[in-house]
């Protein structure tokens, strides 16, 4: 075995060598994961029934594996144009979480691991999903606190103090698989983009460096087809970490780490060189328009126990629409192969699909919310009030959920279950115990603004504090459905004496490093009160909670805007109990911690429930093995699947 260890020695010498550099989540860079205890074994003369602990972890482990999907062998030739109302703007897979971004994503840049449609983890690049029951996950009998890193550049003080006992991970990859540009792909290019997040010059990662940071052996076979990774201390969300997209070493080892959000894969015409890992690469890249064709050098599938193969369509084209109405008129107008970023209110006019075309309705792991910036330091970067949490749930008091819902979804039914949990239904950690959740009630919302010393004193309906007019940014991405809600919001803030100014900003998800430090209404800079978008949800309980709702999160100057907790939440309870999910690996263990953070994120109302969210599509009926994924993985999880049957 070939042992190339990371330390911060290890790291200097890589940079030195090349200058280098790439959720989900992600996600799911986009999604983030966890991992089980093993089963105990029956003794000799005893029932042979398993023990409670090995039900247990069996039970987690049926909720996490085992994917009934299985593609049918498709026919090769064509194209399918998929369709989106927001355009790409981002193709590097580290710098963006966004849906607009990840579904391109997935048809090029690929991980060992992906979640199916069915809610499970499945080997992508990798031959297996490594679990403590098959031995591929090996928990450590103790804590060792010397063998940490201790990298410089990043601030540890962060991480919960308590160490858990470490951990390795024994990682495969099929063989024989190459980028686009003929290069050989193997865990070397994995234990790159470890070393290429960590490098000193990095900045603006969605994702930051969580979980990487406190991996202390990294050793790869002399063949690049198998890898031991220990990790230091107990880390939850393993799974997502290694399931992240491989950068190609070849490739971005030549551009500067710190230009990389910029030049690595921009949207435009200088990706069509870039190598890429998936079933499809970049043919041309513009704004409006992202066509791709047929990557021959891929040779993988996605799922267990499935069959190398090539894509079976010829080319993708991705369109970008100006607005969801033009996309919905090219979906009828028959243009569109598959329409996306479709909710339930969207339904109807979909149903009138031409002859060929059809529209469906899912269930997504999807919440629309309204958020407070916590920050604190003035209107527009954060309103001062709406660091107390009385006025935050004041706030939540004056938003009459179903009447919003019916004005923005008109004639479309509610969804059966009440917006309170910050975990959509169909996922399995979903809790309803215990959960804070604050009813329509404007008069104790006006009493409770009230005893915090906001008042009206001039008459003019809008309440003040010293000086200070209870008036909040109220930022979207402009998108109908949004402008709607603002304006009913607006309306019932008005009865308890709040004004919400209504604003729509295109740039509203773009990342620390594509706008300026005093843009308006931009997530990760802060530049805002309120806002109004939608959390698309991962497998992975960790990836679900620590990266929004944790302070070592908050994107800042010091940071170098890594992390993605917008809403800039720093609450003790919230991090103690992040802290405790963030040091356990067995995924039964995790699963037990999920009802207390849905509990925890309920009573601080770092953002409001609206509703939950179904996604809506329109389809070519004649496209086979499309398979809708409710979560961060996209629709476009099992591309290299799809193809379009005769007739």
């Amino acid at each position: 075995m070939h042992k190339r260890v990371f330390a911060p020695l290890a790291i200097v010498m890589l940079i030195m060598a090349a200058c280098g550099q790439p959720t989900q989540s992600t996600g799911e860079s986009e999604a983030p994961s966890d991992g089980a205890s093993e089963p105990a074994s029956a003794s000799p003369g005893s029932s042979g029934e398993a023990s409670p602990a090995a039900s247990q972890s069996q039970e987690i482990d049926d909720l996490l594996f085992g994917s009934a999907y299985v593609a049918e062998e498709g026919t090769a030739g064509g194209t399918v144009v998929i369709a989106d109302w927001q355009a790409a703007e981002q193709l590097n897979p580290y710098y963006s979480s966004g849906f607009k971004n990840t579904q391109v994503f997935a048809s090029t840049m690929l991980g060992l691991y992906s979640v199916s449609n069915d809610g499970k983890w499945v080997p992508d690049f990798a031959q297996t999903v490594p679990t403590i029951a098959d031995g591929g996950v090996v928990l450590d009998e103790e804590a060792e606190t010397a063998e940490c890193p201790a990298l410089e550049h990043i601030d540890y003080s962060l991480y919960p103090e308590e160490l858990t006992p470490g951990f390795t991970v024994n990682l495969d990859i099929k063989p024989d698989l190459t980028w686009s540009d003929g290069e050989p792909l193997d865990l070397n290019d994995l234990l790159y983009t470890m070393n290429w997040i960590l490098d000193p010059e990095q900045t603006g990662l969605v994702a930051g460096t969580t979980g990487w940071d406190i991996i202390d052996s990294f050793e790869v076979a002399d063949d690049g087809l198998s890898a031991t990774v220990h990790f230091c201390r107990g880390y939850a969300g393993f799974y997502a970490l290694l399931a992240s997209p491989l950068l190609p070493e070849h490739y971005m080892s030549e551009i500067p780490v710190a230009e990389a959000s910029e030049t690595s894969y921009p949207v435009g015409p200088t990706t069509v060189e870039a190598p890429v890992s998936g079933p499809f690469q970049y043919d041309s890249v513009a704004p409006d328009q992202i066509n791709l064709v047929r990557n021959e050098s891929y040779n993988s599938c996605v799922g267990d126990g499935c069959t190398p193969h090539p894509a079976y369509l010829d080319s993708i084209v991705y369109r970008f629409y100006a607005d969801k109405d033009a996309m919905i008129a090219g979906f009828l107008a028959g243009e569109i192969d598959v329409a996306t970023d479709l909710l339930q209110g969207d339904f109807a006019a979909m149903e009138a699909a031409p002859e060929g075309f059809e529209a469906t309705i899912d269930t997504a792991w999807e919440y629309e919310h309204f958020d407070f910036n916590q920050l604190g330091e003035t209107p527009g970067k954060g309103h001062p009030a709406l660091a107390d949490p009385a006025v935050r749930a004041a706030v939540a008091q004056a938003i009459d959920k179903t009447a919003l819902y019916e004005a923005v979804y008109p004639g479309t039914p509610l969804p059966d279950a009440e917006p309170c949990s910050p975990v959509a239904p169909g996922l399995y950690y979903r809790s309803e115990e215990g959960l804070t959740c604050i009813e329509y009630d404007p008069e104790a919302a006006s009493a409770a603004l009230e005893a915090s010393g906001w008042v009206d004193e001039d008459g003019d309906g809008i309440r003040e504090q010293d000086g200070e007019t209870l008036s909040f940014l109220h930022c979207h991405t402009g998108a109908p459905f949004r402008q709607d809600a603002g304006d009913v919001l607006a309306q019932q803030f008005l009865a308890v004496g709040i004004e919400l100014i209504n604003t729509a900003e295109p740039t509203i998800f773009d990342g620390w490093n594509d706008v300026d430090p005093d843009q308006t209404c931009n997530l990760s800079r802060g530049t805002y009160d309120t806002t109004e978008f939608a959390w698309v949800q991962t497998l992975d309980i960790f990836g679900s909670f620590y990266y929004s709702y944790h302070s070592s999160q908050i994107p800042t100057e010091e940071n170098d805007g890594n992390g993605s907790n917008y809403s800039r939440l720093n609450s003790p309870d919230m991090d103690e109990a992040l802290n405790t999910l963030f040091g356990t690996t067995d995924p039964g263990e995790v699963y037990a911690l999920a009802a207390e953070l849905q509990q925890i994120h309920t009573e601080l109302q770092p953002e409001v429930v609206l509703y939950y969210r179904s996604g809506v599509r329109g389809l070519n009926s004649s496209l086979s093995n499309f398979a809708r994924n409710p979560g961060t993985s996209s629709d476009m999880w099992n591309v290299a699947d799809w193809y379009l049957a005769e007739g």
